[in-house]
């Protein structure tokens, strides 16, 4: 009996100090073999207190989180990540506001400004028709040149950045010398080859210019006469250009008056138009067009 309390005595001292194990290996250094068969039941009641040991054990070793050697947390890693996708989202809207930015000034060129500059830059034909398609709309289309100058936009995305804006400085500031150092090593260099090329241009861009004087000169005629206040608007604060206000309303006056007097006209002529209508919107017609012309060419 003594054999067993003396354990007990001694595991209360160790209870505070070891482990589970050291004490379970201590009991059975104490015991010989046959002690150990006979006093079973004794055993089994350590075991609720070797548990409690064991549990206070590891709340002892209870490892805290530590920062990494890097001195970063995963938060910070994230955190990172993040700036650098927003970096990556504000440099990708930076890229399509430059490029709307140059298809407005591109927009402002004359067609054959806008071959040049494309045919160096090395752009489709896409780019070309998208320009000449803005370039008819009015000051009162404001929603539908926004969208086509996105598009233009989309279409002039991947130009090199310098490339552009050499072409479109050198454009403005009328400097030859600055354009021709753009060019690259297959492009003619500026003299009696490339002004025949400019004259191929030229002749190959006649037809469309026409089609495009013509276009503006009608779509400004039916605005006039049908009083459209935005085609009116559009037409008498165009600046840049010299023309005679006072005779254009002069014109546009005789035509709503002939217009009317024919209103009043019975169809006995079998609805034929009167001929002092048809001079007068001729006249207007003639005026619009050398308007037009005179604006292409400012």
């Amino acid at each position: 009996m003594a054999n067993v309390v003396r354990p007990l005595m001694q595991l209360r001292r160790w209870h505070h100090r070891c482990s589970a194990d050291a004490v379970f290996f201590h009991l059975l250094n104490l015991h010989s073999p046959p002690l150990l068969s006979s006093a079973r039941l004794p055993y089994i009641a350590f075991f609720p207190s070797l548990s409690h040991c064991a549990h206070f054990r590891s709340r002892a070793l209870k490892q805290h989180d530590f920062p990494s050697p890097s001195g970063s947390t995963d938060s910070d890693r994230d955190s990172d990540s993040s700036d650098i996708t927003k970096k990556s989202r504000n440099e990708k809207k930076r890229e399509a506001r430059r490029a709307v930015r140059w298809g407005m000034e591109l927009a402002n060129f004359s067609p054959l400004q806008i071959k040049r500059i494309l045919r160096v830059a090395s752009l489709e034909q896409e780019v070309f028709d998208a320009l000449m398609l803005v370039k008819r709309l009015g000051r009162d289309v404001r929603e539908g040149k926004r969208r086509q100058f996105s598009y233009i936009g989309r279409l002039l995305r991947d130009v090199e950045p310098e490339l552009m804006d050499g072409l479109i400085q050198a454009t403005k500031d009328g400097d030859q010398s600055k354009f021709q150092e753009l060019y690259s090593s297959e492009t003619l260099a500026v003299g009696e080859d490339d002004e025949q090329e400019e004259e191929e241009i030229v002749s190959e861009n006649n037809e469309e210019d026409s089609e495009y004087n013509l276009d503006l000169a009608t779509r400004w005629f039916e605005g006039l006469v049908n009083k459209d206040i935005g085609i009116t608007n559009e037409i008498y604060s165009l600046q840049g250009v010299e023309f005679d206000r006072q005779e254009l309303r002069k014109l546009l006056r005789k035509v709503h008056t002939t217009q009317e007097q024919e209103g009043r006209v019975s169809s006995e002529e079998n609805g034929k138009p009167d001929a002092a209508v048809i001079s007068a919107r001729r006249s207007l017609n003639r005026f619009l067009r050398d308007l037009v012309k005179q604006l292409s060419v400012e």
